[in-house]
């Protein structure tokens, strides 16, 4: 997230630009949870402790790309006899549900729609994923990884701005359904490769909490004001 202030130096305008990571996550409701914490949430929410589930956070639509996933679904479920898919967000495009019901997926692709427990039902997933076509600064994978998921995304910049291929995670092209299909499937049958990119998304999750971001912006705008004031005119 950037900002910028005007300057006027000698006649000269100029500009000076501040940078700030996002616009803050709230780790006190995106955070990991025990093993006995998931499976009790699991339990709640009608998932069982085998089920392996790849979440999508994002409005159904084309840019989000989620059919990239849900095509995919009738290969990965031949490795993944107990995959499920959650698609959380609201639905603007027909496609996806339309694939759904004409492969008879419903068992394993779940439309949720809008909810409120976006945190719950990331803290009990096993991956993290987008397919995005474009990004900016991805909210939703930033609170994935808060959670301590891997995260399997597509290749564009904002991806990129926060997974670390191989070490935080997968960016794959998103002209290539094996390159998806392979790091699904890699961190399926690796459960302490997922461990291990959840602990590190953790950390790096750090630098994006909302607090962190509120003392930024206050001391951008304090600048701002305070150039402001000296710039003044006295009468």
């Amino acid at each position: 997230m950037k900002g910028q202030k005007n300057h006027s130096k000698d006649g000269i305008k100029t500009v000076e630009i501040y940078k700030i990571d996002g616009v803050g996550v709230n780790l006190e409701r995106f955070h990991p949870v025990s093993e006995k914490e998931k499976s009790d949430l699991r339990k709640h929410l009608g998932f069982s402790e085998k089920d392996f589930i790849i979440t999508v956070v994002a409005e159904l639509n084309k840019n989000k790309n989620q059919i990239k996933l849900v095509c995919a679904v009738p290969e990965l479920s031949k490795l993944i006899p107990n995959l499920k898919i959650l698609l959380i967000g609201k639905e603007t495009l027909p496609t996806v549900r339309n694939f759904v019901e004409k492969e008879h997926l419903e068992s394993t692709v779940k439309f949720l729609g809008y909810r409120r427990d976006i945190d719950k039902l990331t803290m009990i997933s096993n991956i993290a994923f987008s397919a995005s076509l474009r990004e900016g600064l991805p909210v939703n994978i930033i609170e994935a990884m808060a959670c301590g998921l891997p995260v399997v995304a597509s290749d564009n910049r904002g991806h990129r701005s926060l997974v670390k291929d191989k070490e935080t995670g997968f960016i794959f092209n998103p002209a290539s359904e094996k390159e998806m299909i392979d790091a699904i499937i890699l961190l399926y049958k690796n459960p302490s490769l997922c461990s291990e990119m959840g602990r590190r998304n953790v950390v790096e999750a750090q630098k994006y909490s909302v607090d962190i971001a509120v003392s930024k912006m206050s001391e951008i705008y304090g600048d701002c004001i305070s150039s402001e004031n000296e710039g003044g005119v006295q009468k």
